[in-house]
């Protein structure tokens, strides 16, 4: 369908509204603007009428693709389920109408909901403390990049390599190189893995970090993900891993199992927030213990002496050198109410196939 742009349905003289007489006194425009900003004719404008404009939109907005009429194909970034009462519960006014710097007293709902979510995004994953501050997927790329860095800097050589197989979601180099890293590229065998003897031949004890996506942009489980993980750590470098494709693994496996010491998820991809038209974006950060003190702060601790949730500025930031990642971390309030209710259903799915199949972490 061709939709006609609104000058095509213009008519001189059309007019969208009737506004009443105006009972003000009249003030010419040149007394109010200076002589060199006003106009030299009239602003070449459509002129239609309401109902012109109303059908012109709702024919554009039928044409985009959309969670409620299309299947979205945007490669990993897929809208999967979108849930609306999700984005029902997150425009609650008690959510809705919270402001990012109001005193932790007054928002302990929306604090214990953030450590609701944080604990369920390690159960999820197998990891053992999250932050909530990323704002989107590359965002949380960045932060798990410098809390790689911030822990090699305190073990006292900082590395300045990152292994990135070109099986890796597109974003990795780039989020690499950002944080001041030389990518090490990894081609892929013919099953469409990585390239394990290569993989390992480029190790050396200058490489801070090797990051997978899992199953890869290839859609390829990596088989040998155990192997890889354990001469990771055996060279003293770190496992990073890219939530892009984590939809795939829900409930069946966890990342921490495998190895992983440090994961971003993406909400907007796995747990139901909204993904593209400027909606709430969120890129959480989950790591081992190891990396826990590094963690951007303030994060959440249990009780203050009043027996309330509060913000804490306990971190190793000295040695860190990762300031908080967002202006401040109530800024993640819709993304957290949004995710949280599918990551719990999520996380009792989990619980329910390891009380059948048991599964134990190879590293904590």
């Amino acid at each position: 369908m061709k939709e006609p742009l609104l000058f095509d349905l213009s008519s001189p003289g059309r007019r969208g509204c009737a506004l009443p007489a105006d009972d003000m006194p009249a003030t010419p425009l040149a007394a109010m603007v200076p002589p060199e900003l006003l106009r030299e004719r009239d602003a070449e404008l459509p002129e239609v009428s309401e109902v012109d404009v109303v059908r012109h939109f709702t024919r554009l907005s039928q044409l985009n693709f959309s969670v409620d009429t299309h299947f979205y194909p945007l490669g990993s970034c897929t809208m999967k389920y979108n849930p609306k009462i999700n984005d029902h519960l997150a425009s609650l006014p008690g959510f809705a109408s919270l402001h990012p710097y109001q005193p932790a007293g007054t928002i302990q709902g929306m604090l214990a909901l953030f450590s609701k979510l944080e604990r369920l995004l390690c159960e999820i994953t197998g990891m053992d403390a999250f932050t909530l501050q990323p704002a989107a997927g590359a965002h949380g790329e960045l932060t798990g990049l410098l809390l790689v860095r911030a822990y090699h800097t305190a073990r006292g050589n900082p590395r300045h390599k990152v292994i990135v197989p070109d099986s890796a979601h597109g974003t990795n180099p780039s989020s690499a190189h950002l944080a001041g890293y030389e990518v090490v590229t990894v081609p892929s065998n013919k099953q469409g893995e990585v390239d394990y003897d290569k993989f390992a031949a480029a190790l050396d004890d200058e490489v801070a970090a090797v990051m997978l996506t899992n199953p890869n942009t290839h859609g390829v489980f990596e088989t040998r993900i155990l192997e890889i993980a354990k001469a990771a750590h055996q060279a003293g470098a770190l496992l990073y891993y890219d939530g892009a494709n984590l939809n795939a693994l829900l409930g069946l496996a966890r990342p921490g199992d495998m190895g992983f010491d440090v994961v971003h998820l993406n909400l907007h991809k796995t747990f139901g927030t909204p993904h593209g038209g400027g909606g709430p974006g969120a890129g959480p950060v989950g790591v081992k213990r190891v990396l826990e003190p590094f963690l951007p702060v303030p994060r959440i601790a249990q009780k203050d002496p009043e027996g309330n949730l509060c913000w804490t500025t306990t971190a190793r930031r000295a040695l860190a050198g990762c300031e908080p990642s967002m202006a401040t971390p109530a800024s993640s309030s819709a993304p957290t109410v949004i995710s949280a209710p599918m990551a719990a259903v999520v996380c009792a799915a989990w619980r329910a196939r390891r009380s059948s199949t048991p599964t134990t972490s190879r590293r904590s």
